[in-house]
């Protein structure tokens, strides 16, 4: 896959908190109908980059582009409708 088909970009991508870093140059294309699977030990920051991919956090280093435009140039209401994530364990209902 070549980046030019992608509809969603990460470019280097990190996350930092009460400083610790919690992601850091994160690089990930994705195609139109294309599925990704992100697996991982407990704790690697696998939620947290749904929820930036997601537009939940905001990444503190790199970009995101969506449709070859960047995410925090559009609205959010746009981009939630195209993009979103369903988490493993249900949370708003038991």
């Amino acid at each position: 896959m070549t980046e030019n088909n992608a509809i969603l970009q990460l470019q280097q991508v990190g996350f930092d908190i009460g400083g610790n870093t919690i992601l850091e140059g994160i690089n990930l294309s994705v195609a139109p109908g294309e599925f990704k699977l992100i697996t991982g030990p407990s704790g690697c920051g696998k939620s947290t980059l749904l929820k930036i991919v997601a537009s939940l956090l905001s990444p503190t280093t790199g970009q995101i582009l969506f449709e070859g435009k960047a995410t925090d140039t559009l609205s959010p209401e746009t981009y939630r409708q195209q993009v979103s994530y369903c988490a493993q364990t249900p949370a708003l209902f038991g």
